[in-house]
């Protein structure tokens, strides 16, 4: 297993360990938000005045989504694009940046989780340049607060709260990050805190790329919680999320659709059949696998339904190379995975008499083999002839 593999099958596994503990509770999406949606811009000092790549369309906003509160206690100083929280194309920000690990978190290449629009505070970066010649960090450190809307509690249960999100977090030097959350307006409450001090009993080490899962004390009878993510920096480096998703047992519907999911599979199948491995959304009641001849799934050649996350087979498919995606589904709406993954089919053999997606163990199935290479090997030799007496041997005792 190489490096990328591994990250993205530890993504997988974080997920599905997770997910298990959320479906046993019944648990329902409250808020998703994954920045995708925003209408994202040209970039004005990244990439031009510091930074690489020139101007660019569709590459980064401060504006957040609908309801969402971001402050920032140094306005007009600093890079303006990181001024504070922003919003950027996750694959920009790593080539304008010139990476320094920022690839790990964006990049399907890396087994990066994030996708799309990010959220983003990275000292690093605003400290790079200031259009009236301060030096940012001698103004102060960069402080900025990026707050969820109310999200709605009704019908939830109390103590089942659970928060969860993509993260990124490179530190050095002194930076914090801060997760905290109230309900009905009362004062906030700290569920996280991370330092880059290693002395500090909150450090919280290099990670550039995970999934951080929380569970929340929610009170009985509360009517609406906010989330605030909070970071305090300078120079060095940033913390990134994506794909903030909360989640409760509610009574009823939520009506929401489902949180986000993952699938892992071998890259190589000698079957018509290949299994693949779905991690379980929150809220889903059955998923959607979709094959296809290309990454954009514009060439759609086979689409089933999973009854449930783990192992799914695949109905039987032609050799080729296919990109393969899940789509989760409840009443109230469908979530594509977060990833695609690619997968090569080379199956030995064109019959599989007894539909169990091998081809090699049953009489029928190794005459089946000499129908493509003569019973020497498994060649695919056009032309290669057999037995027909054996064949009909087989045939009239009852392939399996």
């Amino acid at each position: 297993m190489n490096r990328n593999q591994a990250k993205i099958l530890g993504s997988l596994l974080t997920v599905c360990g997770m997910t298990a503990v959320a479906n046993a509770q019944s648990q329902q999406v409250l808020f998703f938000e994954n920045f995708d949606d925003i209408a994202l811009g040209q970039n004005v000092e990244e990439g031009i005045d510091t930074g690489t790549g020139g101007v660019m369309d569709n590459v980064w906003t401060p504006d957040f989504p609908a309801g969402w509160a971001v402050d920032f206690n140094l306005p007009g100083i600093g890079v303006t694009e990181w001024q504070g929280g922003n919003i950027a194309n996750g694959e920009w920000w790593n080539l304008t940046c010139g990476d320094q690990d920022r690839s790990d978190f964006v990049l399907l290449s890396e087994g990066g989780l994030a996708r799309g629009g990010v959220a983003i505070a990275d000292g690093d970066e605003w400290d790079d340049y200031d259009a009236n010649g301060l030096d940012p960090d001698s103004q102060g450190e960069m402080d900025t607060m990026m707050t969820t809307p109310v999200i709605d509690l009704s019908n939830v249960t109390e103590n089942s709260v659970n928060i969860s999100f993509f993260s990124s977090w490179r530190p050095e030097d002194s930076q914090t990050a801060v997760l905290e959350v109230r309900f009905d307006g009362g004062s906030w409450e700290e569920v996280l805190r991370w330092t880059s001090d290693n002395t500090d009993p909150n450090f919280h080490d290099n990670n550039t790329n995970e999934i951080v899962d929380i569970a929340i004390a929610n009170p009985s009878g509360a009517s609406g919680m906010e989330v605030r993510f909070s970071y305090l920096g300078t120079d060095d480096w940033w913390w990134a999320i994506d794909s903030v998703q909360v989640s409760g047992e509610v009574t009823g519907s939520a009506g929401n659709a489902p949180g986000y999911s993952f699938i892992q599979a071998d890259v190589f199948n000698e079957t018509g059949r290949p299994v693949i491995q779905l991690s379980e959304a929150v809220g889903a009641d059955d998923y959607t696998v979709v094959l296809a001849k290309d990454a954009e799934f514009s060439d759609v050649r086979q689409s089933s339904t999973a009854d449930a996350s783990g192992d799914y087979m695949i109905p039987g498919i032609p050799n080729g190379i296919y990109w393969v995606k899940a789509i989760a589904n409840n009443g109230d709406g469908s979530r594509d995975s977060e990833n695609a993954i690619r997968i090569v089919v080379d199956n030995p053999i064109a019959i599989d008499f007894n539909g169990d997606g091998l081809f090699e163990e049953t009489l029928g199935e190794r005459i089946a083999l000499d129908l493509k290479d003569d019973g020497t090997q498994f060649d695919n030799v056009a032309g290669n002839f057999f037995d027909v007496s054996i064949f009909l041997q087989g045939f009239n005792a009852g392939c399996p």
